[in-house]
Formats: structure tokens, C-alpha cells, sequence
């Protein structure tokens, strides 16, 4: 019989299983979890900057803490922001699902409130996924929070929506900010990445 290809590679590259497979069935809309695919490249992505410590924006259901967890490995320490209460039970449910929530500080709160509170240069991947409406704002502290040579990732960026303005702006501030080297992927409604370099200051907050 022959092989389904798209299957079998998601088997070998990403496969869900356990905690994870279950926090995706539990994780519906208007959660939005990243595909298994896409949560194979966080974790690819923290493993190849060596991240110990990363902040998510938006919790995706535990779904996306999960794959970023495994990619910090032992150690590793995931801050996860959540400001719908629905969502967040799920992310917390999640990570008890899997004993890992000793290694994530979920945290109820609207990011805009929380984000200031974090420690400068003390992250080494940020993932925003909750919404593009916030990421202007949340760009302003991952010039602050990231490490330099750390990662900063947002979903959904191209995504149809009421928000095209803000989209707008905050590939405006992207591209013009000499310390970001930034690539747009065409997967998951358009997804950014970006390495923070070695001169984006506090100062970029002011």
C-alpha cells in the first residue's frame, strides 16, 4: 500500500502524542493552536538559540508551551501569558497533564499589564500569538526582554482580519529596526521570525 507522504513526515518530524495530543483535541477556536508542524519548528527554534527561558503571548491551549518546553529543554522555564480565563485553564490543564508545570509560569493577565513586569534581557524566544492587534505593543518589549541572538516569533501575521493596520505597523517597525533581522514564512497565516542583534537596548522602549 503506498505511503501517504504528508503523514508519515508529520509521524517522523511531528508527531503528537500523550499531553500533547490531547491538549490539541481540548484546544479548539478560538484557542488556535499551532499545527503539529509548526510546533515542531518552535521547538526546532528554541533548540537551535539554545533558549532556557522563553514568554509566549496568547497560550494556544497548552498546545504550543508544550513544544516549546520540550525544545528548552531540562532546566527550561516557559512564561506563558494568557488574558482569556477559558483559555488559560485549558494551558494549565495541559501542562499538569504533562508534569511540567513546575517549568511554566502560566500567568492570567492581559499581556499589556504583565509584559512591563518582566525582567530585561532575560529571554531567549518570545512567541506572540494572540492576535496582531497586540503586537505593536508586544515589539516594543521584545527589544527589551530578548537576549541578543534571541528569537522573537509571531503567528497569524497575514491572516484575514480586522487588524490590517496594526499588521502594517508592526511590519513597518520590523523592517525598520536596524537590530531585527526578520524572515516572513508563508505557513500558518504568515509567520515571522526574527533575531533580536546585539545592540537593541532598553532605550528602545523610550
Amino acid at each position: 500500500m503506498e505511503t501517504d507522504l504528508p503523514d508519515e513526515v508529520r509521524r517522523l518530524f511531528a508527531a503528537e502524542e500523550g499531553a500533547r495530543a490531547t491538549a490539541r483535541g481540548r484546544a479548539v477556536e478560538p484557542v488556535y493552536p499551532p499545527s503539529p508542524e509548526v510546533g515542531s519548528l518552535l521547538r526546532w527554534a528554541a533548540i537551535t538559540c539554545g533558549a532556557r527561558t522563553a514568554v509566549e503571548v496568547g497560550g494556544a491551549g497548552g498546545v504550543s508551551g508544550l513544544w516549546l518546553i520540550e525544545g528548552l529543554g531540562a532546566g527550561g522555564v516557559l512564561t506563558s501569558i494568557e488574558p482569556d480565563p477559558h483559555a488559560h485553564g485549558l494551558a494549565t490543564t495541559a501542562y499538569a497533564d504533562a508534569d511540567v508545570g513546575a517549568r511554566v509560569r502560566a500567568i492570567l493577565g492581559q499581556p499589556e499589564q504583565v509584559l512591563p513586569r518582566l525582567s530585561d534581557g532575560a529571554y531567549d524566544l518570545m512567541l506572540l500569538q494572540s492576535g496582531p492587534s497586540g503586537y505593536v505593543d508586544a515589539l516594543v518589549h521584545a527589544r527589551r526582554l530578548l537576549r541578543p541572538g534571541g528569537l522573537l516569533v509571531a503567528r497569524g501575521i497575514l491572516r484575514s482580519g480586522d487588524h490590517a493596520d496594526a499588521v502594517a505597523r508592526f511590519l513597518d517597525d520590523l523592517a525598520d529596526d536596524e537590530h531585527m533581522t526578520t524572515s516572513l514564512l508563508p505557513l500558518d497565516g504568515g509567520l515571522i521570525i526574527a533575531t533580536r542583534g546585539e545592540d537593541a537596548g532598553t532605550d528602545a522602549i523610550n
